[in-house]
């Protein structure tokens, strides 16, 4: 007993030492209550593994100081610390440890780690402290021990907990805003307290608006492109950097919209912002699902890739990387797209960096679109300057801006390509382009005083490219935006 109270005090300290730092005085009592429940748990899962109190406490109080750790890295690289959606991306950070500085995973090293904590934890167990299990009846005792934990852990994730305890819960977690939940309540409670929360399913988060049809298209079939570019932004407009990128600043001046983009995250979680662009909702009407909407998509909200689908387009979403990362591969369909196309569609390419250039997926875009006689829509989310943006990424260039800056070229060749390529085709198109996040790089001063990215819609029609103006607008709203457009170059009127 006294070392499990040695335990849950020294757990309690780290506790308030991750960041975002609050206050443990300013916490409410029902957090402190469910941090000391949270960190209870954690004593028992190691103490239902070995029945000794002092492995059991330094042991938990070990796994608390790695978890608390990488939580603060996170909060250092993205402005958001963990969150208890981050557990469930534990086996695509074993799949792709590179997106998460993770390598270490499948050194031989770690193995040779762990293999030396087995034999620490074995000479513990066997000569420093006995097992409190009895002589007699040991494995009965253990399988209990066991037993009743695994039942009280799957009580909080999936059993029948009150449905006035879980309302209760979701109302104290909204709005989803994990840097407030770790400030205001601390990080074992807010990861325990979000997900009974995310068990409250309340009808507001799905019901969803019915958007305005698309008209049927008059003439040639149009072409609708939506590149989602990875960590893009214009550094010479937001003042980080005087590199200029003359593609894109061209794109903008023969745009029908452009300008400065307000996304929902950065520096990370490139899927809040794709979702909020595809269904065109602000990330905070959907409650918790906000912190990771792919993660349960039961009754999904109805999408641009629905409406353009409905109008008799056909649909495609091309992103050259794994599709099960982030639950695309499930998600993606009820989201209204058809074809889906991933990494094993660049089979061959060579990479730039560490992934699929943005040149080789403007060529799979273009080709996508000759090949469809019907209306299309295509939305692609780029790879090619997704960090790390390491040494070992291009040994020619020696630091993570200038590797930065390199794939962000690519990315402005990839514009040049992608509206040459739509004025060979010669059929009416919309071309949007938008930045999902600003990059992570201490050296631009992250986190951002400006945290926006930028965007354009161009709008071709009888081979000239339609003028507009800029508007300086929300993610959500470009959706409604394109669709406008697209009745631009569509219409045989010229409306």
């Amino acid at each position: 007993m006294l070392s499990f109270a040695a335990y849950l005090c020294g757990a309690l300290l780290i506790d308030v030492r991750a960041l975002p730092r609050g206050r443990f005085a300013d916490r409410p009592v029902w957090a402190i209550a469910l941090a000391i429940l949270t960190l209870s748990l954690v004593f028992g899962f190691w103490f239902c593994l070995s029945w000794r109190p002092i492995f059991s406490s330094v042991s938990a109080l070990i796994t608390l100081l790695v978890v608390t750790l990488i939580s603060d890295h996170k909060y250092r690289n993205t402005q958001e610390p963990l969150s208890f959606v981050d557990f469930a991306l534990i086996p695509q950070i074993w799949r792709h440890p590179r997106l998460y500085q993770a390598e270490f995973l499948h050194h031989p090293l770690f193995y040779v780690g762990l293999a030396g904590l087995g034999g620490i934890i074995f000479g513990w167990c066997r000569y420093l402290e006995p097992t409190m299990l009895p002589e007699y009846g040991r494995w009965e005792w253990a399988a209990a021990g066991v037993g009743l934990f695994v039942l009280v852990v799957y009580w909080l994730v999936a059993g029948p907990l009150p449905k006035w305890l879980i309302a209760g819960v979701y109302r104290r977690m909204i709005p989803a805003d994990s840097v407030r939940y770790v400030r205001e309540i601390g990080l074992a409670a807010s990861l325990t307290a979000g997900l009974v929360g995310w068990r409250h399913a309340p009808s507001g988060s799905h019901i969803w608006p019915t958007p305005v049809p698309i008209a049927k298209h008059v003439g040639d079939a149009p072409i609708v492109i939506a590149v989602q570019s990875e960590s893009f932004s214009d550094l010479y407009r937001a003042g980080l950097h005087d590199e200029r990128l003359p593609a894109f600043e061209s794109a903008q001046a023969r745009a029908l919209a452009y300008g400065r983009l307000k996304v929902p995250v950065q520096g990370a979680w490139t899927l809040r912002s794709e979702f909020v662009f595809l269904t065109g909702r602000e990330i905070d009407v959907i409650g918790i699902d906000a912190l990771h909407p792919y993660l349960r998509l039961n009754n999904p909200p109805r999408s641009i890739a629905h409406q353009m689908r409905d109008a008799g387009f056909a649909t495609a979403f091309v992103h050259p990387f794994d599709m099960a990362f982030f639950n695309r591969k499930t998600a993606l369909p009820k989201l209204g797209f058809d074809k889906l196309l991933d990494e094993t569609h660049f089979a061959g390419t060579v990479r730039e960096g560490y992934y699929v250039p943005d040149l080789a997926l403007a060529d799979q875009i273009l080709s996508l679109a000759k090949q469809e006689k019907r209306p299309f829509f295509c939305m692609a989310a780029t790879m090619e300057n997704h960090n790390p943006w390491d040494k070992r990424r291009l040994l020619q260039i020696n630091t993570p801006i200038e590797r930065y800056l390199y794939h962000r070229r690519n990315a402005d060749r990839m514009i040049a390509r992608l509206i040459e390529g739509l004025e060979q085709i010669g059929r009416p198109a919309v071309f949007a382009f938008y930045g999902d996040h600003v990059p992570a790089i201490r050296s631009f001063g992250f986190p951002y005083a400006d945290p926006r990215t930028d965007y354009f819609i161009m709008g071709l029609r009888d081979g000239v490219w339609l003028s507009g103006s800029r508007r300086d607008l929300g993610l959500h709203e470009l959706a409604d935006i394109i669709i406008k457009s697209l009745d631009r170059v569509g219409c045989a009127d010229g409306k």
